[in-house]
């Protein structure tokens, strides 16, 4: 884990909500930019890998939302066949969409899960060192409680993820592609065809390879019956086509009990929990 120390910073994006060539899709709840102090924490380097979650599922058991069948109760009118233990799964279509559809690239997909990110036909052999994937967020919250820790509140992960840089647009500055080197894990080629891999990953990427909680009643204006948290940093997912959440500030949102194949967390510790941890081991 790494010190956090606290501080104060500007928190959120300026943004219209309508994107731009230079912030496509910019979500318009990143602002106004507000003044924000954090206290320090320790917070872990990298997201939670598959050999760390693999360890907690054995010591525990534990079985995430992904591998469990949906029930009737949860779902009252999805027919039967629906049923069934999966996750979303993003797929690159065949030709160029429009980008207005979403479900033509994410599909649920029976069998999928953070042992199979692709589906039942797919494993995490070698790949001890990625992001755990399919992670709904009482996963995330019970994966935190066995390890000591906790999840970042939206302020503590942007304060980190900034670094002490003020005001700047990516986590390392305001050039995405300095001296025309990748900084991140994003997407390049045309979307959602085919991730042309500029980067070295085309897909996941192990935890090192880039490496620069909320509200008690979670409420989405646009879907106020579903009970969402909010995503911070973006993914191999993102591009100047279509996603932005590579610049710090802005904000994604998923539904609590969902879990996908690129979204993935980290956990920290506040000085008060480290020294409750030691006590209790």
């Amino acid at each position: 884990m790494v010190w956090i120390p606290g501080g104060e910073f500007s928190m959120g994006a300026s943004t219209s909500g309508k994107g731009s060539a230079e912030m496509p899709m910019a979500s318009n709840d990143s602002g106004p930019i507000h003044r924000v102090q954090v206290d320090g924490f320790w917070m872990d380097a990298t997201p939670v890998t598959n050999e760390q979650f693999e360890k907690f599922v054995k010591a525990t058991g534990y079985v995430t939302i992904a591998e469990r069948k949906p029930t009737k109760e949860e779902f009252p009118t999805a027919p039967e066949e629906n049923l069934v233990a999966g996750s979303v799964v993003f797929a690159p279509t065949d030709q160029e969409v429009p980008l207005t559809d979403h479900y033509q690239w994410w599909s649920y997909l029976k069998g999928a899960n953070w042992r199979h990110p692709l589906g039942p036909q797919s494993d995490i052999k070698g790949k001890e060192k990625y992001p755990v994937l399919h992670i709904a967020y009482p996963d995330a919250e019970a994966y935190a409680k066995w390890a000591g820790k906790r999840l970042p509140t939206e302020a503590e992960f942007e304060f980190a993820a900034r670094g002490g840089l003020s005001g700047k647009v990516y986590v390392w500055g305001d050039e995405f592609r300095p001296d025309g080197k990748w900084m991140a894990n994003t997407w390049q080629g045309k979307f959602p065809v085919k991730d042309a891999g500029e980067d070295a990953y085309a897909g996941i990427a192990p935890v090192k390879a880039h490496n620069p909680q909320g509200p008690d009643s979670p409420f989405d204006p646009a879907e106020p019956n579903e009970k969402k948290r909010v995503h911070r940093g973006g993914s191999f997912l993102c591009n100047e086509q279509y996603c932005s959440r590579y610049i710090v500030g802005t904000r994604g949102k998923g539904d609590v009990n969902t879990g996908t194949n690129h979204l993935g967390f980290r956990c920290l510790r506040s000085p008060e929990n480290v020294a409750q941890h030691a006590t209790q081991n």
